[in-house]
């Protein structure tokens, strides 16, 4: 890879599953716990819960703890990158805030 250049099909490799990407879709619509995301889906919680935890690392979703819930929502830093712009520049933002977090580099 050249220097300075952003590993896009890392970040792709995360969001080219088909659950996470469903699980993208329905947070756009409105905050969830595990047990909705995964009735509305029609999945597993712990493959829900998997997902969630892959996407949660590499910054896409953020939770917050209410009280024995946790809500998982589209993280701000997120959504305020791709407002406006086109995916690789968002892509490209994300990844230089969050670097090698989640990709393997």
């Amino acid at each position: 890879m050249k220097s300075g250049s952003t590993p896009y099909h890392l970040c792709l490799d995360v969001l080219g599953n088909s659950l996470r990407i469903n699980i993208i879709k329905e947070l756009e619509r409105e905050p969830k716990n595990v047990g909705e995301l995964a009735k509305a889906l029609g999945e597993e919680q712990s493959k829900v819960s998997h997902s969630l935890a892959a996407l949660k690392k590499c910054s896409f979703v953020e939770a917050e703890k209410f009280g024995k819930k946790t809500i998982y929502r589209l993280s701000e830093s997120l959504l305020k990158k791709i407002e406006g712009e086109n995916l690789f520049e968002a892509l490209e933002k994300h990844y230089k805030e969050h670097s090698c977090k989640c990709w393997r580099c």
